[in-house]
């Protein structure tokens, strides 16, 4: 199974995120340099390089539960998980944008990582911001910004940790579920 929770999902509303703004197209390289990829293979050991070509000083000033708003289309390119592994790493839970790179969104909700699809206009650098995620809505001192709530089963695998962790909670080999149904005969 893999240690990597996203645990700021485990409830219905995420408050008290504070947004961090970055600009332009983002592509996976710029979230992590290639030329680390192969040098670590654990996200914590990719996490001081995260973004360093395009904000080399954001990754230093980011606490766990900031979330990363984009302008422009974000993890364009290529395939690289390590992308999205080492946003967890750091404890970014959510990346809110007008659009993303569809590798990287199905790699983020498989990962256990919030890809937000929605109208940036009225986030600002700093702002804290509260996501009613089964709603829809961000919220700040308004109501900020809406998107479509992500399904029932997205959520699912977010909370698990990822789509393997979901699908190992489902298996009939889980050995917490075969103790349920021994409970129970």
């Amino acid at each position: 199974m893999i240690d990597q929770k996203n645990d700021f999902v485990k409830r219905d509303s995420i408050k008290n995120q504070r947004v961090r703004m970055i600009t332009g197209d983002i592509s996976t390289d710029d979230i992590i340099p290639a030329r680390y990829k192969h040098m670590y293979t654990e996200s914590a050991q990719l996490a001081p390089h995260l973004f360093e070509n395009r904000f080399p000083e954001l990754v230093s000033t980011l606490q766990p539960g900031d979330i990363i708003v984009c302008n422009g289309i974000f993890g364009i390119g290529s395939s690289r998980e390590q992308a999205v592994s080492t946003l967890l790493a750091v404890g970014i839970p959510m990346v809110v944008a007008p659009a993303f790179g569809r590798i990287f969104f199905r790699n983020a909700w498989n990962l256990g990582l919030l890809a937000i699809e929605a109208d940036i206009e009225g986030f600002r650098e700093g702002l804290v911001v509260e996501c009613l995620i089964n709603e829809g809505r961000f919220i700040a001192e308004t109501s900020l910004a809406d998107f479509y709530p992500p399904s029932e089963q997205m959520l699912a695998v977010v909370r698990a940790g990822g789509r393997l962790n979901y699908i190992f909670n489902q298996s009939p080999e889980n050995p917490s579920l075969k103790e349920k149904e021994q409970r129970i005969v």
